[in-house]
């Protein structure tokens, strides 16, 4: 790990009894306890409006959405932070609606001069589903990646937790699982 490393962990979920929202909380309490900077954002509860495809953001290098929301502020917080862990619950198939209004605003990124996305990021994805076969929804972490990857960051393997239709289901071995995932992003 780097000298004082910055996690952001953002959650899409916006259940009172997120399953997705304590996995993100249990991996980033563990990379604190390893020293890391961490910051836990719930953009399910923010004001994040959907993306325009004005290309506002693609007229100059150093701005980016001109909408005012709440995403505003998080532009800043992502280019700071050196590791990007997004969390989605999978609903109907695919990331929850107001993940995917987040990953399309992630378009600002890329500007006139290419990524405006600070080098050296990483980004990880925690997908939690109902469905318990882990497997099923691969393409549902890379929805939630992709940007990133385009922008310039380096995706690390997301990491799947099935079966799972609230909190309280979290079985011990899930939450072993995120605490270790959560130090493997401080590696």
């Amino acid at each position: 790990m780097y000298e004082h490393m910055k996690i952001i962990g953002l959650c899409g979920s916006a259940a009172p009894k997120s399953s997705t929202k304590k996995l993100i909380e249990a991996a980033l309490e563990a990379a604190m306890e390893k020293g890391a900077d961490v910051e836990f954002v719930n953009i399910a509860k923010l004001n994040i409006k959907g993306c325009l495809g004005c290309t506002e953001c693609k007229k100059d290098q150093t701005k980016f959405c001109c909408q005012k929301d709440d995403m505003a502020g998080l532009y800043t917080k992502l280019n700071e932070a050196d590791v990007i862990l997004l969390g989605s619950p999978v609903y109907f198939g695919d990331i929850s609606g107001q993940s995917k209004c987040f990953v399309d605003r992630m378009y600002a990124y890329l500007g006139p001069a290419g990524s405006k996305l600070k080098k050296g990021k990483k980004a990880a994805a925690i997908i939690t589903q109902g469905f318990t076969d882990e497997t099923h929804y691969p393409l549902a972490a890379e929805h939630l990646t992709k940007g990133f990857g385009s922008c310039g960051a380096d995706i690390l393997s997301p990491e799947f937790f099935g079966g799972l239709h609230n909190a309280d289901e979290i079985t011990d071995a899930q939450l072993a699982r995120a605490k270790a995932f959560g130090e493997k992003l401080t590696e």
